[in-house]
């Protein structure tokens, strides 16, 4: 029997930007990322977040909208604006901005997932690990073994017309 696994993997280090301009936020946010043995790059304004990813490949970007100078809101679009070399890098939003509209706007301006402050850091690591399952095709709860599919209490054999309920 195949175990099917239900979250993604703890422990697969990614190289991160942290966008925060807080120096207390970002020193707890690049400790915990640390103690999860991830590779943490912080910048402190949206102008040298984008010259950083400019520079860096990175699996993902936490990034706070309160930014002095460039916003955070304005560093999103531009990393998904047409042309971007790196408009599909994950982003989780992190921010106190807490209202219905700010939500709506991140995502839709391009977020993967939207964190609002203040935040349990085992919370950020689960939207983490949601992100990148999302990223990874891995969301579904589906299972596969040559012929055979499942698909959470579903089970098909491609080489018959059968489908059976566990």
């Amino acid at each position: 029997t195949i175990a099917l696994k239900k979250s993604f993997p703890r422990g697969l280090p990614m190289r991160i930007l942290l966008v925060e301009d807080d120096p207390m936020i970002a020193d707890a946010v690049k400790s915990a990322l640390a103690d999860e043995a991830h590779a943490v790059d912080h910048v402190s304004s949206g102008r040298t977040a984008l010259t950083q990813l400019g520079l860096s490949d990175y699996q993902l970007v936490l990034l706070d909208l309160g930014l002095p100078g460039l916003d955070g809101m304005s560093v999103l679009r531009t990393l998904r604006g047409e042309g971007s070399a790196k408009n599909d890098i994950p982003v989780i939003i992190l921010t106190a901005r807490d209202a219905l509209e700010d939500r709506l706007n991140g995502l839709d301006a391009g977020a993967d997932d939207y964190l609002v402050k203040p935040f349990h850091m085992s919370e950020l690591l689960a939207h983490m690990r949601a992100v990148m399952r999302r990223r990874n095709g891995a969301a579904a709860n589906v299972l596969s073994n040559g012929d055979l599919l499942a698909f959470a209490s579903y089970r098909a054999n491609m080489s018959s017309p059968t489908a059976t309920s566990r």
